[in-house]
């Protein structure tokens, strides 16, 4: 009987093997690299929304400086015309409005235990027993040194972030055209002008979501700040400012960021207390009613439920972050959503045509 090999795999099916094996590890890797470095991509992905909003005001300025001027300015001086009047704001911030913010923090702390006394457990004592409380506070709160170390830290690094997050958007303000001919070289040359064109749309809404976000905190800001001094509320400027950070969390933002203002006017007296809760709910519903419809839901053109939607989702995947995001993000899904699935012949504007959906910009 003669002896019969056993047939051998070919050589190009054992190299396919080891490329699709290849292909799987170096995903793996990828992933892996990507997971460890999450923290700057969040970091990378603020900027990019930022000078996503902002690159569209780069353009208008140099065609601005192109009509009025007849000159034609490099990319690098009208992103210092746009971006250097934010980055000294942000330096006014920082020099004047930052050292009285902790000088009225640190009286507030040298306070709150004789307030607390007076308004609190003093009326309390007749009812419950408040003994260890009040020789709680009279001992002071000491926190100990590793917490010390712990809040030092988080804070040298959101400084930190902070100031890599104005790096990042200029670079990415000044190499726009570049990073953006980069993305298209992603997709087939056949469809890169409809890709530049969403890219485009998404710029727009990201826009209008920015300018809209500076307007309505401005807007709150001031106006809480000016009705704290009114009131003779003390410490108006921190609460004004938490007031203004609040803003920019939808949803429970700002319900969140007039809580302060309420404990500090509860530990005065009973009538700034009220007064202050009536005004936090007349500004809420000016700014449902008024301010939110002008200024963000006709400049970004996404609903209510749409937003509770994205803040939900945001704070649950990344916390205050996502919750920060949840805005920008959803009007990135959303125009994705209106160019993925909405048929060409459906954005036609035919409004004559049954069921045809008229699109929006």
């Amino acid at each position: 009987m003669a002896f019969v090999p056993r047939p051998q795999a070919p050589h190009g099916e054992l190299e396919l093997f080891a490329k699709k094996v290849g292909i799987v590890v170096a995903w793996i890797i990828a992933v892996g690299v990507l997971w460890l470095a999450r923290h700057v991509l969040i970091l990378v992905f603020i900027a990019a929304i930022i000078a996503a909003g902002i690159a569209p005001a780069v353009q208008r300025v140099r065609i601005a400086v192109r009509f009025y001027f007849h000159r034609t300015i490099r990319r690098g001086t009208a992103v210092a015309i746009v971006y250097f009047p934010f980055v000294l704001l942000v330096l006014v911030i920082a020099i004047v409005v930052v050292p009285q913010l902790v000088s009225e923090t640190r009286s507030l702390g040298a306070q709150l235990p004789a307030l607390i006394e007076q308004n609190i457990l003093t009326p309390l004592e007749r009812f419950l027993p408040v003994a260890a409380i009040r020789t709680y506070l009279h001992d002071g709160i000491r926190v100990p040194a590793s917490n010390v170390f712990g809040v030092v830290r988080v804070t040298a690094t959101v400084v930190a972030s902070f100031i890599a997050v104005l790096f990042m958007i200029v670079y990415m303000l000044i190499d726009a055209e570049r990073l953006r001919n980069l993305l298209l070289l992603i997709f087939r040359p056949d469809v890169r002008a409809d890709r530049q064109r969403v890219m485009t749309r998404i710029a727009r809404r990201l826009t209008s979501w920015l300018s809209g976000q500076l307007i309505l905190s401005a807007i709150m800001g001031a106006a809480i700040f000016v009705s704290l001094l009114l009131l003779r509320i003390p410490y108006a400027l921190p609460l004004a400012i938490l007031a203004m950070l609040g803003e920019t969390v939808p949803v429970i933002g700002p319900i969140v960021a007039t809580a302060p203002a309420l404990a500090i006017a509860i530990l005065h007296s009973p009538w700034q207390f009220w007064s202050v809760l009536i005004l936090a709910i007349v500004l809420q519903k000016i700014e449902n009613f008024f301010i939110v419809p002008r200024v963000m839901s006709r400049k970004v053109r996404i609903s209510p439920l749409a937003v509770f939607i994205a803040f939900m989702i945001g704070g649950a995947l990344l916390g205050v972050i996502g919750a920060l995001l949840a805005v920008p993000v959803a009007a990135i899904v959303h125009v994705a959503f209106d160019e993925a699935f909405v048929a060409h012949r459906e954005r036609r504007q035919d409004a004559d045509r049954s069921g045809t959906l008229v699109r929006r910009a």
